[in-house]
């Protein structure tokens, strides 16, 4: 994999027209690129401050109709015109949702319990016709799930609470053949290479993450370890987290994850459903917690974003040994010449980008939101060849964005509960 091959064509104020890749003949060698045009909308704030019980999940869901579902709590936000204008919807059971082939929902919730037998966990999940009053967390009905993950260890969170449940975060996807399949991330067994920036003064288990694989092929009662995504111990701070992942049809599964603060984002592919992976290559560009979707023009979209430095943290990782200063070395040593982006500092914000090739290549990282975010985007399919991206901007009521910077980089723990967050939406047209 070829690192950035597609050039800029033409910019414009609001389209920009880039390269993206034909997948290559055997040997693998460039041809000309096709044009594709995004076409970047406004940004559109979302009405956040009008909605207290409102909080946010790890991502919006694209319902039948089109309509985007975002938020859980005590209302959840819906959206019918790709965000330019936000309806206040009910309150439905959160955090994971997916809609199923044959109209109906499944919900799961997100930690699994120990049951005192080794690797097994209790879960709670729900399987509803439609989502209407009765879809509710307080009116849904609950059943019994269980997860078996023989390996599974417990692990340290950067705030330094013990994570003794199993964490079963997604994404979600619904096979052809009706297998139900999660992506998660932790620590087995043996998995023990310290992450750097964490120094464990304290028996902390701050261990170099895996990606794995859940399956159930009983409509989600059950689940079982099915497969590794990617684990090495090597590569980025903390390795393999925050996945992504789409179904590209035949069996064929893209993975896209996060390694570090500043180390690149990998990418690995099944060709059997997920009972295999292929080894995880790196997609040569920073990023959070990537978020993708499949278009039905055949374009593959990727939404992500990093932050800036920030030496204090917090949680007595406040010195230049801690997790943004310590990982910043470690790039400048190990990724700096395959990201190829001086300054990551300077470069952070939030990025899309687009595979007319299932993954194979990408088209440039097209920047859509400045500094300060928090990196964390969120994206959903709102046509066949639209997407709304939103972001999480990082605000500071008062300050200027030359002081909040500041703020951030060295003062950052003493000021973090005067943060707002406001939240942004963007419409993005592919144009093939």
């Amino acid at each position: 994999m070829m690192r950035h091959p597609c050039q800029l064509i033409v910019p414009t104020a609001l389209a920009i027209v880039i390269g993206a890749c034909q997948p290559a003949p055997e040997p693998e060698t460039p041809s000309g690129p096709p044009k594709v045009r995004l076409e970047v909308g406004d940004p559109v704030t979302v009405p956040t401050d009008q909605y207290p019980g409102l909080s946010y999940g790890p991502r919006m869901v694209t319902l039948p109709d089109g309509t985007v579902l975002v938020g859980r709590g005590q209302v959840a936000l819906t959206t019918s015109d790709s965000g330019a204008t936000w309806d206040v919807g009910p309150a439905i059971a959160r955090p994971h949702l997916l809609p199923l082939r044959d109209g109906s929902y499944f919900f799961l919730k997100s930690r699994g319990s120990a049951t005192g037998e080794p690797g097994l966990f209790s879960l709670e999940m729900a399987h509803v016709q439609s989502l209407d009053e009765n879809a509710t967390e307080e009116r849904i009905s609950w059943s019994p799930a269980t997860a078996r993950v023989d390996r599974w260890t417990p692990l340290t969170a950067d705030n330094e609470t013990e994570v003794d449940y199993l964490g079963v975060g997604g994404p979600f996807l619904e096979l052809d053949d009706g297998t139900l399949l999660a992506a998660c991330y932790g620590n087995f067994k043996g998995d023990t290479v310290p992450m750097e920036g964490f120094p464990a003064t304290g028996g902390q288990k701050w261990f170099k993450y895996r990606t794995y694989l859940l399956a159930s092929s009983e409509g989600g009662a059950t689940w079982e370890y099915l497969s590794t995504i990617a684990y090495d111990g090597v590569t980025g701070q903390e390795s393999f987290c925050e996945p992504a992942m789409v179904d590209l049809g035949g069996g064929e599964l893209l993975a896209v994850m996060r390694t570090g603060r500043f180390a690149p984002m990998f990418q690995a592919r099944s060709l059997d459903g997920g009972k295999t992976w292929q080894d995880p290559e790196s997609m040569h560009i920073l990023g959070l917690a990537p978020q993708m979707v499949l278009l039905e023009n055949g374009a593959l979209v990727c939404s992500f974003g990093w932050r800036r430095l920030k030496v204090g943290y917090g949680h007595g990782l406040n010195d230049e040994g801690g997790p943004y200063p310590a990982a910043l070395r470690d790039y400048r040593e190990r990724y700096l010449q395959d990201v190829d982006i001086e300054n990551p500092s300077e470069a952070a914000g939030d990025y899309v980008m687009v595979s007319l090739d299932k993954g194979k290549t990408w088209s440039e990282p097209r920047k859509f939101a400045e500094p300060l975010t928090s990196g964390y985007t969120l994206l959903a399919a709102t046509g066949p060849d639209t997407v709304l991206v939103m972001s999480a901007r990082l605000t500071l009521p008062g300050q200027s964005r030359e002081r909040h910077l500041e703020i951030w980089e060295r003062e950052w723990p003493q000021w973090s509960d005067k943060s707002v967050v406001v939240r942004v939406a963007r419409k993005i047209r592919v144009v093939l």
